[in-house]
């Protein structure tokens, strides 16, 4: 081996062992940036944590935003409180008698309707149906749409130890009830029976409307099924029977029970029925807390739409960070909105006003439990993703995208 040979060699072991040395040290260096973080880890995710708390934290801006946006929640409550009749009864002035002759004549001409819609043609045999007779004494179709409900059968009842009267024979009975009624009073029109809400069953005169004796409710739905078998034009008769019928009862002084509450407490909903507060009052109340959550829901929706204008990349480390603070502003705007509409409502109860609970804010407590809910999710989820992405990215030696907003020097996390 040259000379010259020699010392390429040795050149090129000095430098190989030189980049050993370099990496070694590199990898030693890299250690102790390591070590040192994970000496040092909690007090960094501590830092980290002050760090989200300020990115996410109000500033001028932002209270006045949320000034507006609690005043607009409560002005919100109040002027529906004011407006609405929640948890009023029905006024009588409004509603017909029963036996008022618009309602006579829209159930005739309804019932002339159907008749129309579903007689057979003589001049076309394809067109129509036919009435079929029973071999088992079932209503024909055009029997059911033309003949009274058996549920509004009185007659007889006190020798069941019923005794129904014309003020309580709609609560009592599940074929008044707007929503049990489209099964139980459809089942009881095919077959002439009539379905209490305690599930006893009877079956009714279908000419003089006397209470005959009990059946059961397994059998009124047994001979439902088989004379719906005989014809199937009847079920549809009898669905649409309900149907005018309950719209011929809806609208009257007496009105329609709240749905299936007598089943469950036949007193609260007895009670209630006789304070002539029925399912069109529950209708109206329904809507006034719709209306109540909907309007709460569009004010959070404006209110974030706008304050998300105000998003500075320049200041804030991601578009999540800042929407945590929009997030937050909206949920202290309603929860402020939502106490307050409590505490007005406890002081009005304790001062002696017995129907306080009727200014009750309930759509909008219910947004902001809501809002609690997913609210607080999303920035738990924001401020994990935060802290464990700062400090891993710590760990991995990347340097930090944090604001000039931030409580330390980035520099001195890298």
């Amino acid at each position: 081996m040259s000379l010259d040979d020699l010392r390429k060699k040795r050149a090129f072991i000095y430098e190989n062992t030189q980049n050993i040395l370099d990496n070694m040290q590199l990898i030693a260096d890299e250690s102790l940036r390591v070590a040192d973080v994970a000496k040092n880890a909690e007090s960094l995710l501590n830092n980290l944590e002050d760090e989200f708390e300020k990115q996410t934290g109000f500033n001028k801006t932002d209270c006045v935003f949320l000034f507006f946006a609690t005043a607009l929640q409560v002005l919100r409550w109040v002027i529906i409180d004011m407006t609405s009749h929640f948890g009023e009864s029905s006024d009588q002035d409004q509603r017909l008698a029963e036996n008022d002759k618009s309602i006579k004549d829209r159930v005739k001409e309804r019932n002339a309707e159907f008749r129309k819609k579903h007689l057979r043609n003589p001049d076309d045999p394809k067109s129509g149906y036919d009435i079929k007779q029973s071999e088992k004494s079932y209503k024909t179709w055009m029997e059911i749409i033309s003949s009274s409900v058996p549920y509004d059968a009185i007659k007889g009842s006190a020798a069941f130890g019923l005794n129904l009267n014309g003020r309580n024979h709609r609560m009592k009975t599940l074929g008044h009830d707007p929503i049990l009624g489209w099964v139980f009073g459809t089942m009881n029109i095919m077959t002439d029976t009539c379905t209490m809400n305690t599930l006893r069953t009877f079956d009714i005169d279908r000419n003089t409307h006397y209470f005959l004796k009990e059946t059961t409710l397994i059998h009124g739905f047994k001979d439902a099924y088989f004379s719906f078998k005989e014809d199937k034009l009847r079920l549809p008769a009898a669905i649409f029977a309900e149907a005018v019928h309950l719209e011929s009862d809806k609208f009257t002084k007496m009105g329609l029970p709240i749905p299936a509450l007598s089943v469950f407490s036949e007193d609260l909903a007895g009670k209630l029925y006789l304070e002539q507060y029925d399912s069109l009052c529950l209708t109206r109340d329904l809507q006034t807390i719709g209306k109540q959550a909907a309007y709460a829901i569009i004010i959070n929706m404006i209110i974030g739409l706008i304050h998300g204008l105000f998003y500075d990349h320049d200041k804030y480390v991601s578009r999540e960070v800042y929407e945590v603070k929009t997030r937050k502003l909206l949920l202290y705007s309603n929860l402020i909105a939502s106490t307050s509409n409590v505490i007005y409502v406890a002081v009005s109860a304790h001062m002696g006003k017995a129907d306080a609970w009727k200014h009750l804010d309930f759509g909008g407590i219910a947004v902001t439990l809501y809002r609690l809910m997913t609210d607080h999710d999303f920035i738990a989820k924001v401020k994990e993703e935060f802290i464990l992405g700062s400090f891993n990215k710590m760990i991995q030696g990347e340097q930090l995208n944090l604001k000039e907003s931030s409580v330390w020097d980035s520099e001195n996390l890298s």
